[in-house]
C-alpha cells in the first residue's frame, strides 16, 4: 500500500497594540510543510502507525514493550527502520514524558514532558531519517498523575 504524506503546520499570530490616538496591527506568519511520498529516501516514507494510549500513574510504556519492531495493528507487526516524523497530542488531564535517553539517535539528553492539552511535532524527512537501532519509544506518566495520548510515526520500515 502505497505512502503519501502531506505535513502542513502553519501559525498566524496577530498582536494589536493601542496608543491614545493610534493603533497598530502586527501579523507574524510561520509555515512548514512537506510532502513525503513513497519510498525509502530523502522526503519519503513506506510507513505510518498511530495509536492512542492510557497510562495509569506511574505507568511506561517502554522498551521491553515497543523497541520500534513490535509496534501491532491491524495491518500486523510493524517494525520501523527509520523515522522521519513524530507526533504526540497528550489529550489527558496530566503530562505524559518522553523519555529521550531510550533513543540516543534522536539527538536529545532530556525528557520532553507534553502537559496536557499539548502537542510534541518533530520531522527529519532527511535521506536517514531518526535510526531506530538499540532504541525505544519510551513513555512516562506521573506519579499519582493517570494520562492519556496519541501517537503517530511515519518512517521506513516493514509490516508482517
Amino acid at each position: 500500500m502505497p505512502l503519501n504524506a502531506q505535513i502542513s503546520l502553519s501559525i498566524l499570530s496577530h498582536e494589536t497594540s493601542s496608543g491614545d490616538l493610534s493603533r497598530t496591527l502586527r501579523a507574524t506568519p510561520a509555515n512548514y510543510a512537506i510532502a513525503l511520498t513513497d519510498g525509502t529516501g530523502a522526503n519519503q516514507a513506506n510507513l505510518v502507525w498511530s495509536e492512542s494510549k492510557s497510562l495509569a500513574s506511574g505507568a511506561d510504556w517502554n522498551a521491553s514493550e515497543n523497541n520500534f519492531a513490535g509496534f501491532v495493528d491491524d495491518r500486523g507487526t510493524v517494525a520501523f527502520t527509520a523515522v522521519k516524523a513524530i507526533y504526540v497530542k497528550n489529550t489527558g488531564a496530566h503530562p505524559v514524558t518522553l523519555v529521550t535517553a531510550e533513543w540516543p539517535q534522536f539527538g536529545f539528553d532530556e525528557e520532553i514532558v507534553i502537559p496536557a492539552g499539548s502537542v510534541f511535532f518533530v520531522c527529519r524527512a532527511d535521506a536517514s531519517g531518526w535510526a531506530t537501532a538499540n532504541s525505544a519509544l519510551f513513555f512516562s506518566a506521573g506519579e499519582q498523575q493517570s494520562t492519556t495520548f496519541e501517537v503517530m510515526l511515519i518512517g521506513e520500515g516493514s509490516i508482517s
